[in-house]
């Protein structure tokens, strides 16, 4: 039987400068450009079929949700390595929020050109998320 939806294609992120976020988004995540043009630009994960696409908007817009307890993000990026990926991360510049540990995961925020906060999150074992993620892992 073939499958309904395989993947999430794209994530949208909201930019005003998309020649600097472009810049920003491949030197902190070793992404690649595969597309551009005046208004959109899609980056893409060495080895992988999901992309990241910087739409030029005119002001920055919301990347997170109320839950009336937290802020939530709309997406997070897998690390499987936390620590390695925050030094990574500032080392490079990034603006970075501190590591949080709760209810099985780690996590940190770093934040773009725009103070988008982009959730950078390493499961550990305690999640129903972990031994999904942990097959991915293997394959690295």
């Amino acid at each position: 039987m073939e499958k309904i939806v395989s993947f999430v294609a794209s994530i949208f992120i909201p930019v005003t400068d998309i020649a600097h976020s472009e810049e920003w988004y491949v030197r902190m995540f070793d992404l690649e450009t595969i597309e551009k043009t005046d208004y959109r630009v899609a980056l893409a994960f060495p080895n992988a079929q999901t992309l990241v696409l910087l739409w030029k908007v005119e002001k920055p817009q919301p990347l997170q949700f109320d839950t009336g307890k937290h802020s939530m993000p709309y997406f997070n990026f897998t690390s499987y390595d936390i620590n390695h990926s925050y030094r990574e991360l500032k080392a490079k510049g990034a603006k970075l929020s501190e590591i949080y540990v709760e209810e099985g995961h780690t996590f940190f925020k770093v934040f773009d050109l725009d103070e988008n906060p982009v959730d950078i999150v390493e499961e550990t074992g305690q999640t129903p998320y972990f031994a999904h993620k942990n097959i991915f892992r293997k394959q690295q």
